[in-house]
């Protein structure tokens, strides 16, 4: 009788090993699953070009102030000159002489000649905003 008592615990031990072995492909699967999905709710958030996101808010843009921009360029300077700044703060360099343009419709710099601009001198620079 000891002897079937111990090929019955064998036979448990046996089919305790391959319960094991499924769950553990199953949960490892079940992770691959979880990091896909991970990944794609990622990918959503980043290219939705509303800016929606599946909680229903919009990320906050940070302000950026370009005022500082100008004021850290020469007197006279040039749209590659504006847009090489501009670049360290992460804007498009299409906003960038969009902004110039702008500003210069808005006389608060002077444009001397094509893709050339100059300060204003009297002009308050506290209000140039983008």
């Amino acid at each position: 009788m000891a002897v079937n008592l111990k090929a019955a615990i064998i036979g448990n031990m046996t089919e305790i090993k391959k319960a094991i072995s499924e769950k553990s492909s199953e949960v490892a699967q079940l992770e691959r699953e979880l990091r896909r999905h991970r990944t794609v709710l990622a990918l959503l958030s980043q290219s939705d070009p509303r800016g929606n996101f599946g909680n229903g808010h919009r990320p906050r843009r940070r302000q950026v102030n370009l005022r500082g921009l100008l004021i850290r360029l020469p007197e006279t300077f040039t749209t590659k000159e504006f847009v090489k700044e501009g670049s360290r703060i992460k804007k498009p360099p299409l906003y960038l002489r969009q902004t110039l343009s702008r500003w210069a419709r808005e006389g608060k710099i002077k444009r001397v000649e094509r893709g050339k601009y100059q300060k204003i001198k009297k002009a308050n620079v506290h209000h140039l905003a983008a």
